[in-house]
């Protein structure tokens, strides 16, 4: 027990310290200034002033435009320059010299969605530029992104990477990183560890929103169409993000439904199903273009907040899962005000910080209850399995001692020359035997076989010339429960000569099929008859259990063709 709290503390410890180390480089990343002091002196950059500004207002989108017009002789001077404009949701038109280069808004064949969703605009700028106009129309196509004011850059893409991006976005693309790698590990471990179905789906579903939370994130960055040059793609990139961000919160009320532990929730599970019908029907009227994913994200949230409180409070919530809800969609609301406020991801890191404590915290909690647990039961199967077996061979010993015992207190009256016999027989048969009684694993046939001979030893002087027995038994190159043969021929003697005083014939034959080995024991004595109140065959229901528990075997028992009884043991092939 102490070496388990032992083990229980350093686990805790090595969790605590890894989360500690990443909490530390991600604020160690959010104020360094990366480059900003040195990057001017290495390589030149133009940060682009425009000639002049115009709004007209439209119809269609936000209701706004905006035209930009620069003289591009200064940033011709640039060398190795490209133009770099990270733009939300807006189209953007270019023209050089009023020839149209670039139209993110242009549509030639079907497409999802107004938006062109979160990317660099670029254009190569060359010393063949100098004395060109450049001409920029930005039409937001929501109100959300209306205010937002684009910076326009010359310089080098990574220039631009590590002087402008990744210092303002470092720590919430690790932490997205982080959450969303660690979040597929515990899924992992929740599928590959075997553990019993609650605790799995515990670890499973905090993993799930874990990856789910990360993934959304870092499609919200503008590093990542940076780093991965996907300009053409960023529609793709804004709509995985959007529908991670869906299934994060059908996860995240699976998870609740989980926490609180309940066989029977009923209203749990009639609004998680609401839930996933509900993001279905919204992706499926955005493809068909009857509604706007980007405006129903806000609506969709607030209900699904509706709906982890009607699953929480349909029936009196627990502690684990008030401490899940409350601060998981006061950390996401704080995120949204402060995104709606600057129009930035790298401002709003608070709902990251929350998913990654518990990741380390909730998930690995998780993960070490669930694996102290499968061991506590499988410490206890396995004490009940000792206990169990050491039963059925208490039960077996005294009933064969006791029927040896009464026969040979039969013959002292009758013949004592042969009862001196039957014990000298007998007490052989213990000595040579009691360790194959006493055994609790499976022994090699010839053992078991070796002792059922010895007993019928003992019965044939009992029974002089009324018992016969046959063998053929080729085939021995397997293992079995000890106690196997010996109760099954003490049942036919019992059944056969002891009631009928009848000769009686047994046979007992060994041999190969598909999978395992057979055993098959016949005798012509009295009919097999099943036990109606249970009380008897006792060694036979033995031997069937102790086949069950210890080599996965069967036993048969039926009537034989011409009478008698005929026993079949199936023992499987062990595994190599």
């Amino acid at each position: 027990m102490k070496t388990r709290i032992n083990r229980q503390c350093a686990v805790d410890f090595a969790v605590a310290l890894v989360f500690a180390a990443v909490v530390a480089l991600a604020a160690f990343l959010w104020n360094t200034p990366g480059m900003k002091g040195v990057a001017p002196a290495i390589s030149p950059f133009l940060v682009m002033r425009p000639l002049e500004v115009h709004e007209e207002v439209i119809a269609d989108y936000a209701g706004l435009q905006r035209v930009y017009e620069f003289d591009l002789t200064k940033a011709s001077g640039v060398r190795a320059g490209t133009l770099f404009v990270h733009l939300r949701h807006t189209i953007a038109v270019v023209e050089k010299d009023g020839r149209i280069v670039t139209d993110t808004g242009e549509v030639s064949a079907w497409h999802i969605g107004r938006t062109p969703g979160n990317y660099w605009l670029t254009l190569p700028i060359s010393p063949d530029d100098a004395g060109k106009t450049l001409r920029v129309t930005l039409t937001p196509v929501y109100q959300s992104v209306r205010g937002i004011e684009p910076d326009f850059l010359v310089m080098d893409r990574q220039m631009l990477l590590h002087l402008e991006v990744l210092p303002d976005e470092a720590a919430v693309l690790l932490l997205s990183c982080v959450t969303a790698a660690m979040g597929f590990f515990l899924m992992l471990l929740a599928l590959s560890l075997g553990l019993a179905v609650r605790d799995r789906q515990r670890v499973f579903y905090l993993g799930a929103f874990s990856c789910a939370a990360g993934v959304w994130k870092l499609c919200g960055l503008s590093v990542v169409p940076l780093l991965l040059d996907w300009y053409g793609r960023q529609k793709l990139l804004w709509y995985v993000g959007a529908t991670a961000y869906l299934l994060m919160l059908v996860l995240s009320l699976r998870l609740l439904t989980v926490i609180q532990d309940r066989e029977h929730d009923r209203l749990g599970r009639l609004c998680c199903y609401f839930s996933v019908f509900g993001t279905l029907v919204l992706l499926a009227l955005q493809v068909l273009g009857v509604a706007d994913l980007h405006d129903a994200l806000i609506p969709f949230g607030i209900g699904m907040a509706a709906l982890h409180l009607i699953a929480l409070l349909g029936q009196k919530p627990e502690r684990a899962a008030l401490l899940w809800l409350l601060p998981t969609f006061a950390a996401l609301g704080l995120d949204l005000v402060l995104f709606s406020i600057k129009g930035q991801a790298p401002i709003a890191p608070v709902f990251l910080i929350w998913v990654a404590l518990n990741l380390f915290a909730r998930g690995f909690g998780f993960l070490r209850d669930a694996i102290r647990r499968e061991r506590e039961l499988r410490e206890k199967d396995e004490q009940l399995r000792g206990a169990k077996m050491q039963n059925l061979i208490n039960q077996i010993r005294p009933h064969f001692i006791y029927n040896t015992l009464a026969s040979v207190s039969m013959l002292c009256d009758s013949d004592p020359q042969r009862a001196g016999e039957v014990v000298a027989n007998f007490n052989n048969y213990l000595q040579a035997n009691f360790t194959a009684i006493a055994a609790t694993e499976p022994i090699a046939f010839v053992s078991e076989l070796e002792h059922t001979k010895a007993y019928l030893n003992v019965q044939k002087a009992l029974y002089v010339s009324k018992l016969t027995v046959e063998y053929d038994t080729d085939y021995i190159t397997f293992r079995l429960p000890p106690l196997t043969l010996q109760p099954i021929v003490e049942n036919s003697v019992k059944h056969g000569i002891s009631q009928t005083h009848r000769p009686e014939r047994i046979f007992i034959c060994s041999r190969a099929v598909d999978g395992g080995a057979e055993i098959l024991i016949e005798d012509d004595g009295t009919r097999y008859e099943p036990s109606s109140d249970g009380t008897a065959h006792v060694g036979l229901e033995n031997v069937r259990e102790r086949l069950v528990l210890m080599c996965g075997g069967t036993l048969e028992i039926g009537p034989r063709a011409g009478g008698g009884t005929l026993v079949r043991i199936f023992v499987p092939k062990e595994p190599e």
